[in-house]
């Protein structure tokens, strides 16, 4: 080749960025046990819609005991804690909730209606589609739990783990137990309905809550808060879609809340325009209300109950002017997907990354 031809090696800096962008790409991809959707028959579907319409029809009181690693991490070697409550479920009026402690006066907890949510808990359509596109939901058969006689179903990821098991009552056809595993094969969460007794239940007169909140966002809703520069994706990743949306007002403030899920877990995404707060990460300034972190024991707010710190991951950052609140009731490499796949906190963004990446090959 004569000194006057053109090379047809690409520089070593087009190649060096090519890698980046690509390390930059797949930063955060998960093993390919997440990556499809589990193929094969569903026959566990029919068990769960079964339960699912008990739970519409049949009045009953329990305990539920909900269960997950107290740091968050799900890793081996942590720390669990548990929450208690008690649950009063009166079809067509609600699910009234009760912490099984004292408050922080001494008194006795506060009781809370939930009617209209996506509870973790509930069978509700939407997270049964969600899981039965994205597992392989198996009849296993008969089973115990907790001395009672149950029949078991598997939700299975495509390599064949298990990415979830449900319990579902002979008896009275109540789902009676749930635990949704990390890829590690780690307890992510597990929630027991335990003390079942079928019939009214006393309704506590006092609780807090009931109403539905927000108002439902429908589709041209949803765009036209994308036009207006409202991040409100349909899917978080492939196995997170959106299940729900709703937004209200706090003053002249608009809050959206988005609900995803694989079927087995839920992420809720706050968003608000605004600014974080100096004084505390989820306060926000110029009359902003921060939607908050997670709260204690249980988080009820806005109609959708979660574990406070038991098996939750929570995240609070600032975009591009506007204040993302993330509460993730699942296994850590789920929660971190739907994080990542949000706009970065000011000042990370992609070519960010690449620049420096660049930088440190000596490349300006």
């Amino acid at each position: 080749m004569s000194a006057e031809e053109p090379s047809s090696r690409p520089s070593l800096a087009l190649v060096v960025l090519v890698a980046l962008c690509v390390l930059c790409l797949t930063a955060g991809s998960h093993p390919a046990s997440s990556d499809v959707p589990a193929e094969g028959g569903d026959d566990g579907m029919r068990v769960l819609r079964r339960a699912a319409l008990a739970e519409d029809e049949l009045s009953y009181t329990a305990v539920r005991t909900m269960s997950g690693p107290a740091d968050g991490t799900g890793t081996a070697g942590r720390t669990d804690r548990e929450i208690r409550l008690r649950v009063v479920n009166r079809p067509g009026q609600g699910i009234a909730l009760a912490h099984l402690g004292v408050s922080e006066d001494g008194g006795s907890a506060d009781a809370f209606v939930v009617r209209d949510s996506s509870e973790l808990d509930a069978l509700d359509e939407r997270l049964l589609r969600m899981l039965e596109d994205t597992y392989r939901v198996t009849d296993v058969g008969p089973a115990e739990l907790d001395g009672r006689a149950v029949r078991l179903v598997e939700a299975d990821r495509s390599d064949g783990s298990v990415a979830g098991r449900f319990w579902v009552d002979t008896e009275t056809g109540l789902l009676v137990g749930r635990t949704v595993y990390a890829e590690s094969g780690e307890v992510a969460l597990s929630s027991r309905l335990t003390d079942v007794r079928v019939g009214d239940g006393d309704w506590p007169e006092d609780a807090l809550g009931g109403e539905p909140w927000g108002d439902v966002l429908t589709a041209d809703e949803r765009d036209a808060l994308r036009e207006g520069g409202w991040c409100l994706p349909e899917d978080l990743t492939w196995n997170l879609r959106l299940v729900d949306a709703r937004s209200t007002y706090l003053g002249e403030h608009r809050v959206v809340h988005a609900i995803y899920s694989d079927g087995l877990s839920q992420v809720s995404v706050f968003t608000q325009r605004g600014k974080l707060g100096s004084e505390h990460p989820s306060t926000l300034r110029d009359g902003y209300t921060g939607t908050g972190a997670g709260g204690s024991d249980v988080t009820t707010q806005h109609g959708t109950v979660f574990g406070g710190d038991v098996g939750q991951y929570q995240s609070v950052w600032q975009s591009e002017g506007f204040v993302f609140t993330v509460l993730a009731d699942a296994p850590a490499g789920l929660a971190s997907s739907a994080v990542t796949a949000l706009p970065g906190p000011d000042g990370s963004g992609f070519w960010a990354r690449v620049q420096r990446g660049l930088s440190r090959w000596g490349i300006p």
